[in-house]
């Protein structure tokens, strides 16, 4: 063969296997991960919350990582929950509803949350009763609340009284009711929570008056649904029930799995 014409081969057949190369080449390391060319701009990323990203990503796994993650992602970053007294609580819950389903290198998972977030008033009512035999009797002088004060003597001198320190009253002022109504007697059970109530007598001039302070129930309701997609190196979250997770709020990136 010619000289020149076996150069001229030899070269175009180097070119071609660069060719190949290049077009079989997808960013993904051997067993499916993706290497650094694949990851988003802004890895890496990560929202803090001290939940555990799996060890090992099988279905179990991550059914129970996306549960755990989006209970604690909702719970600090959508609702940025602070109780603000003693009997307020938190409502809110998160299941798996769909998947989940391996989807690329990862899984895709729906979850469905609903609940409410407690932060109750009292109920403060008060009427002339009879104390069982073994109950303490707190003399009125004790009470230091100027409006329970209020209370008891309008019931004494009345029949009933009552008061709402509500939703919309200050939020240490429920606590301070709470805290001054419970050290008066050993008697009182401890208000922790939405429905709890507690029971004191008081003698008012001779008159016993039955005194209950009751935590209502009001609480704003929450309902909705997360989408997740999960891979060894992201965490995307998609907040409807429609559109592709992948191209979701990346939540979590890491460069090393």
């Amino acid at each position: 063969m010619d000289p020149q014409r076996r150069t001229l081969l030899s070269a175009a057949a180097a070119a071609a296997g660069a060719v190949a190369g290049t077009a079989g080449c997808t960013g993904r390391t051997p067993g499916g991960r993706s290497d650094d060319r694949d990851l988003p701009d802004d890895c890496p990323t990560t929202q803090d919350l001290d939940v555990e990203w799996p060890a090992e990503l099988t279905e179990p796994s991550v059914e129970t990582f996306v549960e755990s993650y989006e209970n604690t992602y909702y719970r600090e970053v959508v609702v940025g929950y602070e109780p603000t007294t003693a009997i307020d609580e938190y409502g809110l819950e998160t299941v798996v509803t769909d998947g989940p389903t391996a989807v690329d290198d990862g899984y895709e998972v729906v979850l469905s949350g609903d609940g409410g977030v407690f932060e109750p008033g009292l109920h403060v009512r008060a009427e002339p009763g009879d104390p069982p035999t073994d109950a303490d009797v707190v003399p009125f002088g004790e009470v230091s609340d100027r409006a329970i004060r209020g209370v008891l003597e309008t019931a004494a001198e009345e029949g009933s009284a009552a008061a709402r320190p509500g939703p919309s009253a200050p939020r240490d002022r429920v606590d301070e009711i709470v805290e001054r109504i419970a050290a008066l007697s050993g008697d009182v059970d401890t208000l922790d929570g939405p429905g709890d109530s507690s029971t004191l007598y008081v003698d008012v001039g001779g008159t016993t008056v039955e005194l209950t302070v009751r935590a209502d129930q009001y609480h704003g309701d929450y309902w909705w649904i997360a989408q997740y997609y999960v891979d060894e190196h992201v965490v995307r979250r998609l907040e409807d029930d429609e559109g592709d997770p992948r191209d979701g709020d990346l939540l979590e990136c890491r460069r090393d799995a």
